[in-house]
């Protein structure tokens, strides 16, 4: 499963997003986020508040 996060502030650039685990990023065509990551883990509260993050769920990789 992967799990995904939205970018809130800011976009991807380098020290703007935790890099364990990444896996993809994704234009958010709905306009909402800057930016969707895609992990192979969750993501600790920490670093959800440090890089201002959301949580949006998780898919199957084959989803994606």
């Amino acid at each position: 499963m992967l799990r995904m996060y939205g970018m809130r502030l800011r976009g991807f650039s380098p020290g703007c997003q935790p890099m364990k685990g990444l896996v993809r990023r994704e234009d958010d065509h709905a306009g909402n986020y800057w930016d969707i990551l895609f992990y192979n883990r969750e993501l600790s509260e920490t670093e959800i508040n440090d890089y201002e993050l959301d949580y949006l769920g998780k898919i199957r990789e084959s989803e994606s």
